[in-house]
């Protein structure tokens, strides 16, 4: 892989993107239906607006979708305060707000883009929470990967916001630095319910950083509770240039991540 290759990918992943948008006039604001996918396998909408407390500037929403397919399938987000705080740190994460169970972001014209990608990847990563419902859950994956990465004596960076060459920016869960002439950076990505949507969902924006973080590698943890990884996740990570990592097998990347 060479930058020539690496460009071609990003041009090609932008015209896919750009060609799996729709457009849909609703009312005074605009649906813009994206090529990624939710739990349900389900396109995700964003819908735009001009923004009518600030002339000149724009109102970002999901317009209640993502919380309120969540409590129809049996997840009530506000009726547990440790969903509810897990919704505020998502939220918080993201740099996006939520009233009445809708979650939006505004923006002006210098920063729409930007927005908009932090406002789909927070709808994501709220979607996710369905799985906190299950009885079994006692704690969220990406704690069991910190708890994880500790008790190997890993050193790690949590939650980093990394700009692409687009100049988006992307969430990881953990940044572990390079060691001169040991390892280079690598970035995790954890999982906790892998489907093929979610993966792809995750891996969302890691094209867009490899040219800017040159030689960093992506490690993506799956919580496959035991069971043998579906060809098709360790496939999809792959296609990105990214290592599956099981969680049931994970301590066979110990010497990578701790290097």
């Amino acid at each position: 892989m060479n930058i020539e290759q690496a460009q071609s990918i990003i041009n090609g992943y932008a015209d896919w993107w750009r060609a799996g948008v729709k457009t849909y006039q609703v009312g005074d604001a605009v649906r813009l239906v994206c090529p990624m996918l939710d739990r349900n396998n389900d396109h995700m909408s964003l819908y735009i607006a001009e923004d009518p407390q600030q002339t000149g500037s724009f109102l970002l929403s999901d317009l209640g979708a993502t919380i309120a397919d969540l409590e129809m399938s049996g997840c009530d987000i506000f009726g547990s305060k440790s969903r509810a705080s897990k919704l505020e740190q998502t939220l918080n994460a993201f740099g996006v707000m939520s009233s009445d169970g809708e979650i939006y972001a505004r923006a002006n014209s210098s920063d729409l883009f930007p927005q908009m990608n932090m406002l789909m990847q927070a709808m994501a990563s709220v979607d996710d929470l369905f799985y906190t419902a299950k009885d079994s859950v006692r704690s969220y994956f990406i704690e069991d990967v910190a708890h994880w990465l500790d008790g190997n004596e890993i050193r790690y960076s949590e939650n980093l916001m990394v700009r692409g060459t687009s100049g988006f920016e992307s969430k990881f869960d953990f940044l572990i630095p390079k060691t001169k002439g040991k390892a280079p950076e690598r970035l995790l990505k954890a999982i906790g319910s892998p489907s093929e949507a979610s993966v792809k969902n995750a891996l969302f924006g890691w094209n867009d950083i490899q040219r800017v973080r040159s030689g960093a590698q992506l490690y993506v943890f799956l919580n496959d509770d035991g069971k043998e990884t579906a060809a098709a996740l360790r496939q999809a990570c792959e296609a990105y240039n990214a290592t599956p990592v099981p969680w049931s097998n994970a301590d066979q990347y110990i010497p990578a991540l701790a290097a």
